[in-house]
């Protein structure tokens, strides 16, 4: 065999010419057979000539391009779909595409159709993981606010585009062909998807916000509209057959048998996964894929996409866990992340900006307009039924812009309707353009205006020292994540002492990251679906509580809620159930977990940034709570080894007057040593300076517990600087199982002096930067108080003087059952 030659039959190995297709004159590629891989570079063979070699350059290229170009869009507040189609028109024939001999080697047409194929296996993947996310039953919570807006937002474009069309055919003589493309078009440009919508609020940090709930009902009846306007015309416009009748039935057996046998097969073989004693794949996998590849081959073979067959299969079956979530975590790395970046590109590689007929190169000027109109209409729609429905002017003007955003799905509809030659070449440019420009706007501008923290921002003191100053109750929310967070919350709890005079109202938050569906829950813990993992977990988490709540009958009132978002934005919830709830203080965990031996265990980022949002934005006093119950060995629930010695570290500063506000309470329980250590410099002995009288008026009261009981201690350590202060907080030693103190202080403060240069969790404060070191075995409770001097005084919740109590009268507090719907404990349902 003579090397030299070997390869050089790839040089020409493919071969394309134009034939009639069904639409228009399409092109006929004849690829040579063995085209699969290269033979390599060393026997003089391009790799680019080859299916295989091309395909991995052509994914490449448009991966690393659309993250670049995403990069540089992030400042704008852009969306990786947005990134993805600019990354098409980019590498298309509207710029590097325009090089001939670029385009013949980036995307012969021997390698489009590979991408093209390969590229919509991704999509009907990704869409089946959208449906997945969907829960059908959010259509039955839109109350009548949604479904006005919803409404209005399609029927207000698509009325007044077509009324718009019709004006301007009759008066400028618009041809047919152009009045038809711009009438689908217009169709496209009033909707607004559901799942589209979602992803958009998922990607601001607002899908949780009460805008967000919003948009989201919103969003689904609008979708809701568009498909019954899209079956009413596909009904009127088809001819009157047999087959036309036989293909509608076709489709809707197809999705009776989707949800009447598929989904219940797929149930089915979950629940009995998940009953095996092989817990590490609880998914039928290999079972769904085979029927995703089944309802999307029925979609193909009755004339539809099939990723029709897939997105309804997907809505078909229970979003949220286990399914949706193990589904998810397997598909949408290859599906989404991989192939679907290049179905987007393709719309973009499909733009041409140079070829413009000459027929329609004088109406080009006059579709975008029209489009431009309709998005206009359709913002107006929303924005004039939000304001009729007694929304703020700024949030409609926000839910407008967010109606207005589309995506994947309507760029598929496009791209469809451009290969069945619904829309031609031009109309489908402008379509993209115009969904790019209005959608980039629209993004931008909601961000801008949009504050979801405004939502609670309170307009009254929520402190623990104002409680006290005002005889408030005392009301806590506790956020927790697992059930290893309830014992030491209970044992705060009972440190708390409630007592029937002075009850506490507490509120549980069960926070879930959202996996599996594409909405976000804050839902009381009665009202969640039982079939729901996350409810089981959540159940003992509650059961814990009230068997705690039992103990203290008539001093304790709770409620339960769980909240499933992103995490980037579950901060939202916290702060809305703190607001609603008026609660005084916010409990949440510290995001390290320590082990058994004192050290680190596990560091979770993500908790850490919802602690600092928490902390920027809440509408009272929040508290750290760094939890070393594992090192302790005091984890029962039911109490029968707790706290027994509490300690409060006091420098000064505002933070710890809340801490030691809290600490005073705690005093108040016969059975808790609890014992407050005032750190004090030399020169402050001869001249005591208090910036805030209650913050002396504390320090006194505690000074007279402390003369009148025996458990109760105040120890005085005068240090020089931050090292003496080091060494008395490192000398606590295990003398303590819980350590209070305030998050900021007086940086100033000679008690501090060379402890401020460097700190690893700022959020704690300085002093509880420390306390966060293996060397302590104890749990820490850092305390931040309420940000505003000026807010007004809420004395909603006032207790009644204890003198006016009957002597024997042992029943829970009237008020506070009766208003919030406190209900009694009954340990034998459970």
């Amino acid at each position: 065999m003579d090397l030299s030659t070997f390869g050089r039959d790839d040089i020409n190995s493919s071969q394309l010419g134009e034939v009639h297709g069904p639409f228009m004159l399409e092109e006929l590629v004849c690829q040579t057979q063995n085209m699969l891989t290269s033979k390599g570079i060393f026997m003089k063979s391009d790799p680019l000539k080859y299916a295989m070699p091309l395909l991995l350059l052509q994914m490449s290229v448009i991966i690393v391009t659309s993250r670049l170009i995403f990069r540089v869009l992030q400042p704008l507040k852009q969306g990786m779909i947005s990134a993805q189609v600019l990354t098409g028109v980019v590498l298309g024939p509207s710029f590097l595409g325009h090089n001939v001999r670029y385009m013949n080697m980036f995307l012969p047409a021997g390698g489009k159709i590979i991408i093209q194929t390969l590229s919509n296996v991704g999509f009907v993947i990704h869409l089946f993981l959208l449906g997945l996310k969907i829960d059908g039953s959010i259509i039955r919570k839109a109350g009548s606010k949604a479904i006005l807006i919803g409404t209005a937002s399609y029927a207000f474009p698509f009325s007044l585009g077509n009324l718009t069309i019709m004006f301007i055919s009759k008066t400028m003589g618009l041809p047919s062909d152009v009045v038809s493309c711009t009438s689908s078009a217009i169709s496209l440009s009033s909707m607004t998807s559901f799942p589209v919508t979602t992803t958009v609020l998922a990607e601001l940090n607002i899908l949780n916000s009460e805008l967000g709930r919003l948009a989201t009902h919103c969003s689904m009846v609008c979708e809701i509209c568009s498909w019954f306007v899209a079956l009413a015309f596909n009904l009127y416009t088809r001819e009157r057959t047999m087959t036309s009748l036989y293909a509608i039935f076709m489709i809707v057996g197809l999705l009776l048998v989707i949800y009447f046998v598929f989904r219940p097969i797929i149930v089915w073989l979950t629940q009995r996964k998940s009953k095996s004693m092989d817990k590490k794949d609880v998914v039928p996998f290999f079972p769904v894929l085979f029927l995703l590849s089944v309802a999307s081959l029925s979609g193909e073979a009755m004339g539809v996409h099939a990723a029709f067959g897939a997105f309804w299969l997907g809505v078909s079956l229970p979003d949220g866990p286990p399914l949706g979530t193990e589904l998810a975590a397997k598909l949408e790395m290859f599906a989404s992340n991989l192939f679907l970046p290049c179905f987007i590109a393709i719309s973009g590689l499909q733009t041409n900006f140079f070829e413009i007929t000459e027929s329609h190169e004088h109406h080009v000027v006059m579709i975008e307009i029209i489009l431009l109109i309709t998005y206009g209409c359709k913002f107006l729609g929303t924005a004039a039924a939000s304001a009729y429905c007694k929304t703020q002017i700024g949030d409609a003007l926000c839910l407008a812009f967010l109606m207005c955003c589309q995506g994947i799905i309507e760029v598929y509809t496009t791209i469809v309707w451009k290969d069945a030659q619904v829309v031609d070449t031009e109309c489908f440019n402008l379509v993209i353009i115009t969904i790019l420009l209005v959608t980039g706007i629209s993004r931008f501008l909601v961000v801008y205006l949009y504050d979801p923290s405004k939502r609670y921002k309170s307009k009254s003191k929520r402190t623990i020292l104002n409680t006290r100053q005002h005889n408030l109750q005392l009301r806590l929310l506790l956020g927790l994540y697992n059930v290893e967070n309830v014992p030491s919350m209970v044992n705060l709890l009972e440190a708390t002492y409630p007592t029937r005079f002075n009850p506490i109202s507490f509120f549980t938050l069960h926070l879930v990251e959202l996996k599996g569906r594409a909405h976000a829950v804050l839902t009381p813990h009665h009202q969640m679906n039982k079939l729901d993992p996350n409810t089981a977990q959540s159940t003992h988490i509650v059961n814990a509580f009230q068997r705690f709540e039992q103990k203290y009958q008539g001093a304790l009132m709770a409620q339960h809620f769980t909240a499933a978002a992103p995490y980037s934005s579950i901060n939202n919830d916290v702060c809305t159930l703190a607001l609603d709830k008026k609660a005084t203080l916010i409990v949440i965990p510290f995001h390290k977990q320590y082990a058994i031996d004192g050290t680190v265990g596990q560091v979770n980022g993500p908790i850490r940034n919802i602690n600092l949002n928490v902390l920027e934005a809440a509408p009272c006093s929040v508290a750290i709570f760094i939890d070393r119950g594992e090192t302790e060995g005091r984890r029962s629930v039911l109490m029968t080894n707790t706290w027994h010695n509490v300690a409060m570290l006091f420098i000064g500063g505002k933070d710890d007057a809340e801490a030691l506000a809290l600490c005073m309470r705690m005093a108040e329980k016969p059975d808790l040593n609890v014992t407050m250590i005032h750190f004090r410099h030399k020169s402050a002995l001869q001249d005591e300076d208090y910036s805030d009288m209650s913050e002396y008026n504390l320090i006194c009261d505690f000074k007279s517990h402390a003369a009148n009981k025996g458990k109760v201690h105040y120890v005085e350590e005068i240090v020089r600087d931050g090292v003496e202060t080091t060494q008395v907080i490192s000398s606590l030693g295990d003398s303590y199982d819980m350590v209070l103190v305030g998050r900021d202080h007086d940086l100033e403060s000679s008690v501090l002096y060379g402890l401020t240069d460097w700190s690893e969790c700022p959020e704690l404060g300085v002093i509880g930067d420390m306390l966060t070191s293996p060397d302590f075995h104890f749990s820490v409770l850092v305390v931040h108080q309420q940000q505003g001097d000026s807010l007004a005084m809420d004395d909603s919740y006032k207790l009644p003087n204890v003198e006016h109590q009957k002597i024997g009268d042992t029943g829970m507090q009237p008020r506070f059952s009766a208003e919030e719907g406190f209900t009694t404990i009954d340990l034998g349902k459970h």
